[in-house]
Parts: structure tokens; sequence; C-alpha cells
């Protein structure tokens, strides 16, 4: 008897012990949490069109067990404002996503590449259609970015007056950076109307930097054949920006033209057929000698006649 219980006590040690324990209940989301739409969750870095404008999404992730009300709010630099919602609603343990714009930015009247935060704040409104006061708070951030706003203008001169053939004159070119970044001339075309007319010294615009409200001034020489007939000539001078050739933009940033009035060289025409200034005070002299006489009184004749006739009969 006793081998025996020494023989089940021991099977009941061997026997694995079972026991049912009682899983834990699983964590319920409970929360919410707002951010910035980012591609492939990139930076928040959104760089401002040249119109004032960009486009940007922000997510709201509701992680309660009941859908939520908030009141959206936006904090926008450089003196800018956004279109957005100003209202939005959560399915419960939803991930939502809204658009808005942010716009009415000058940025011409900001240094390029210049960078600011922006903020998107949401603040609970109410659950589940019921309303609550004191809602938290959060905010979702991302920067803007100023661009290069590329504005080189040009301005040539006019001629102070006709030029002979055969001679040389000037025109002054100003070129001026009214972009928000320096810049410089990447390349400058002249053109004129006149194959025997020759413009020189553009090509010295090219490459110098010029600072943000700063203008570069060049002097363009001007010369003419000897041959060259009376024509007026067109001179037209354009330019491209280097700010446009880095953004991948082929394309002309300003020109402008002037016209220079050629007067052609005819020599010494004194001795040709034309008449003489001496021929011509000639025959003026002449009318005017022709016309210089004092009229006759009728009267003085009749008493001319009698006087005569009284001399007369005393002889």
């Amino acid at each position: 008897m006793r081998a025996k219980l020494l023989t089940l006590t021991l099977m009941l040690a061997l026997m694995p012990f079972s026991a049912t324990a009682q899983d834990d209940p699983p964590d319920i989301p409970a929360g919410w949490e707002i951010g910035i739409d980012t591609p492939q969750d990139t930076e928040p870095i959104f760089e401002i069109g040249l119109d004032g404008e960009v486009s940007v999404k922000f997510w709201i992730d509701n992680q309660n067990m009941v859908a939520m009300s908030l009141d959206i709010e936006y904090d926008i630099p450089f003196d800018g404002s956004a279109n957005g919602p100003e209202t939005v609603e959560v399915s419960a343990q939803t991930n939502k996503t809204f658009d808005f714009i942010i716009n009415q930015i000058d940025v011409a009247a900001f240094a390029a590449s210049q960078s600011d935060r922006f903020i998107v704040t949401g603040t609970v409104t109410g659950y589940a259609g019921l309303p609550t006061t004191g809602g938290d708070s959060k905010d979702g951030e991302g920067n803007v970015t100023i661009p290069m706003v590329v504005d080189l203008t040009i301005d040539l001169s006019e001629s102070s007056g006709p030029l002979n053939a055969g001679t040389t004159s000037s025109l002054e070119v100003i070129v001026s950076n009214e972009g928000n970044a320096v810049d410089s001339v990447y390349k400058v075309t002249v053109t004129d109307s006149c194959p025997l007319l020759d413009v020189g010294g553009a090509e010295e615009l090219e490459g110098i930097a010029i600072e943000m409200g700063e203008n570069l001034t060049q002097i363009l020489n001007i010369t003419t054949s000897d041959s060259h007939p009376t024509k007026n000539c067109v001179i037209e001078i354009s330019i491209q920006s280097r700010g446009d050739i880095d953004a991948g933009r082929s394309q002309t940033a300003d020109s402008d033209e002037s016209t220079v009035s050629i007067v052609e060289d005819r020599g010494d025409t004194s001795d040709g057929g034309e008449p003489s200034d001496n021929d011509d005070g000639s025959s003026n002299d002449g009318d005017v000698v022709s016309q210089n006489w004092t009229p006759i009184w009728p009267g003085s004749v009749i008493i001319t006649l009698l006087l005569g006739a009284l001399i007369r009969r005393r002889n």
C-alpha cells in the first residue's frame, strides 16, 4: 500500500501542470494626433509658387472609439493666408486627410530661399456628436520656402541725334535686377536693321553678378560704314537671365530697342548744276529794281498842260 501511494505521488509530480489563465484584455486605443502630409515621409517643406501659392495636406488620426469634431486654425508666415476647412469630422479609429492652400504671399518681397514655419492647429469640440468644453488642442507643423523671382530688366537709351555715315557714336544700356536674389546676364543678343552698322560692347554685360535692387551699366559703341545710305536703323538688345537658365527656363528676360538715324555722306556739291547764291541774289535785286518806281498823280499832268498853254499865249 505504501508503495502504491509513493508511485501515485511520483506520477502526479511528473504530470504537466495545466492552469487556465485568463488572457489580459486588449489595449483599447485612445487619443488622437494631427500632422502634415508629405510624400514618402519626407520633411514637410514646401516651396511656394511664383504666384504666391502652394497646396498642402494635413491629416488627423482619431484613435478613440467614438467620432470626434474639431475646429481648425492656420498660422501662415510671410503675411500669407490659408484657404481650407475650418471644422472637420473624423470617424472613430480613422485617419483622414484634408486639403488646404497657402496663398496671398508676395514672394518678390522676400529674399529667395528664405524659409519659415506654418502651423495647423486642431481643437476638439465634441465626441460622438456631443459638444465638449475645454477640448484639447494639437498642432501640425511644416515649412514654406520663398522661390527665386527672376526679374532682370534692360533699358537702351535713345540716340542724341542723327549720325553721319563713316562716324561713330554710343548708346547707354542699363540692366536692373528687380528680382529677389543675386542674378546675372547669361546671354545678350544684339540685332539691327542695317547691315552696314556695327554695334559692339554688349558682351561685357554677361556674367557679372547684379545684387538685388542694383543696376549694371554698359556703353554700346555704334560704328557706321562710309558708304552707309541715309536710313533709320533700329537696334534691339535682349538678355537671358542666369536664374532662368538654372531653373531650366530658356526664355528672354527682357528686351529694348532704339532707333538711330544715319545720314549719307554726299560730299561737296557746290560745283554742281544747282544755282549759286550770287545768281539768286542778282535775280532778286532785278526784281526789286523793276518794282521800285513811284506812280504819277494824274492831276499833275493837267497842271503841266495848262502851264504850257499860258506860256504859249504870252509868247
